[in-house]
């Protein structure tokens, strides 16, 4: 080796990796343990030394080899070629070329590079790292492996006093039997976990599509956080979705959460509330603050329970209220203790209704009972357990009531099973009574009561008519009893016209005052007036109004998402 290489040394220990501040700089030499052989410029570059064949450097714990290097004095920068290799007890880099700056502290690896770290590996077309600011970049066709993970990306950085990998001009992830994309992303590899954002599209196990603006996810505890409103899809069935404002999924799981409002689509229903786990292994989960909707447009609004899809099955309490629309203009509205809703088989659809403390059809017809069944395959309701109906001022009730809807949902028929009893309120102590074994009441359009037709065993007390007698006014009361009644109806309200058929047996009692002081009673008769409910529809329709502007934003969001996936 020539007196050349003297100079090229001493040249090349101003080529330092420094450390420690501006005063005082203290010098890490670089150090060549080998070359073919060294030559310097003395024609074009009198800077330039060249290096040729098996070259090898060591620095600050790295060794550098290729097939030759050439250093510029003057401007401070090192260049290798040719099976460029960069080892140290860490990290291995292989690439084709290497240029080192040394005033900027620049270092940037070319050609087919490939980077080693502990359980890292990278490929790129260049790498650039500052070793003052420790910043890593990776350049085109960049391609990260970590454990399980594989991430693909045009330029990838990797800050190492933050320890994090970002990349900002989108990126795909796959790990492993899942793939992401996303537009931005930052991994931080020590805490095993990534933060993604913009665009955000996950495919889970062949299962699920997830759609996000931003994402987390916790790959060491196998779970992902939603910051923001998300998508959960069935690939199976894009019908079939879960959303959320914010919320967490755990994969091998395959358990949802959400605490904040969050939706439930399966087949053509809506669960909305504001805290849901669900067990999408199980189909079964279970919600709070529900708001249910179906295609039909029939809503659940308020309580707590549980969801089961296996069985069908929605199950809650905490006093929900159930809105079934039955027409343009009419609802029945159900106050009641708790509520199961059956769903499996869409067409034998029914809901029971436990307490009924409040039935309602508009503000002619309400009633209640202890237990409710709703069976949409005939369009019946059917009340147990001390049923009592009123529409305007009658009341009927009985051991057992039920009631028909036709097709579009108007009400057909009333019909009332074991001690039927019907009650008009003429006044405070007057009025007409009618009891018997079973009742059916007809509904004409617009749901008012036209008929009834009591059977078995019938009695009656009708006050039916008043007449001037020399100056003073007169009242007929028809007390009978026969096998069948039959009365119509004027506008629901009054008695326009009664039938006594079969064994009829009447009396009529004549009064002679107007204010009859001692009234004439039906045995078991019972007025409770008093103890008919409260429809408070007004603060019903207050929170359907609030899980609107909620379902509004929602669609609003869920097109949004949509639209950039």
């Amino acid at each position: 080796m020539n007196s050349k290489y003297y100079f090229f040394l001493l040249g090349f220990i101003l080529l330092f990796f420094y450390k420690g501040n501006s005063k005082g700089k203290k010098k890490i030499q670089i150090k060549l343990i080998h070359a073919d052989f060294i030559q310097k410029n003395e024609n074009n570059d009198k800077n330039a030394f060249f290096l040729i064949g098996r070259v090898h450097f060591q620095h600050n714990g790295y060794d550098l080899f290729c097939d030759r290097a050439i250093y510029y004095k003057k401007s401070n920068l090192f260049s290798g070629y040719g099976n460029v290799q960069l080892k140290s007890d860490k990290n291995k880099i292989f690439s084709h070329e290497i240029e080192y700056h040394g005033n900027s502290n620049n270092l940037k690896v070319l050609g087919r590079v490939v980077l080693f770290q502990e359980n890292i590996k990278l490929t790129a077309n260049a790498i650039n790292y500052n070793f003052r600011k420790k910043i890593f970049q990776a350049i085109k066709n960049v391609v990260l492996f970590f454990h399980e993970l594989k991430l693909s990306t045009n330029i990838l950085e990797y800050n190492l006093h933050l320890k994090k990998i970002s990349y900002k001009k989108g990126g795909f992830v796959f790990y492993k039997d899942s793939a992401l994309y996303s537009k931005e992303g930052d991994f931080f590899p020590v805490k095993k976990k990534a933060k993604l954002k913009f665009e955000v599209k996950l495919i889970l196990s062949k299962k699920y599509t997830v759609y996000s603006n931003a994402m987390e996810y916790l790959f060491q505890k196998n779970k992902i956080n939603f910051p923001s409103p998300t998508i959960i899809m069935e690939r199976n069935n894009t019908n079939n979705f879960i959303y959320t404002k914010e919320g967490s999924f755990l994969p091998k799981e395959e358990i949802f959460l959400s605490k904040k409002y969050c939706s439930i689509h399966y087949n053509g229903k809506i669960v909305a509330g504001d805290y849901f786990f669900f067990d999408q292994k199980k189909k079964y989960g279970f919600i709070k603050n529900v708001f249910l909707e179906d295609k039909e447009k029939s809503y659940v609004i308020g309580g707590d329970g549980y969801l089961d899809f296996v069985s069908g099955l929605i199950s809650l309490k905490n006093h929900p209220v159930s809105v079934i629309k039955i027409s343009a203009d009419n609802s029945i509205f159900l106050y009641s203790d708790a509520i199961k809703i059956y769903f499996k088989n869409d067409s034998a659809y029914l809901i029971q209704v436990f307490s009924v403390k409040g039935f309602f059809l508009n503000e002619n017809l309400q009633g209640r009972c202890e237990y409710l069944i709703y069976k949409k395959l005939d369009n019946s309701i059917h009340f147990y357990g001390n049923p009592i109906f009123w529409i305007n001022n009658q009341q009927f009730s009985g051991d057992f009531i039920s009631i028909h809807l036709k097709k579009d949902f108007l009400l057909d028929y009333l019909k009332i099973f074991k001690n039927a009893f019907y009650i008009k309120k003429i006044n405070s102590n007057e009025f007409n009574q009618i009891q018997g074994e079973i009742m059916i009441g007809f509904f004409h359009p617009k749901n008012i009561l036209s008929k009834i037709l009591i059977k078995g065993n019938v009695k009656s007390i009708i006050f039916p008519y008043f007449f001037q007698d020399k100056g003073n006014m007169k009242k007929i009361i028809n007390k009978s009893s026969c096998g069948m009644i039959d009365v119509d109806l004027e506008k629901g309200k009054k008695i326009k016209k009664i039938s006594c058929i079969n064994n009829a047996n009447s009396e009529l009692f004549f009064l002679h005052k107007t204010n009859y002081k001692e009234p004439l009673f039906l045995p078991n008769f019972s007025w409770i007036e008093k103890e008919k409910p409260k429809n408070e529809k007004y603060l019903i329709h207050k929170k359907m109004e609030k899980y609107r502007r909620e379902s509004l934003l929602e669609k609003k969001e869920i097109k949004k998402i949509i639209k950039y996936n």
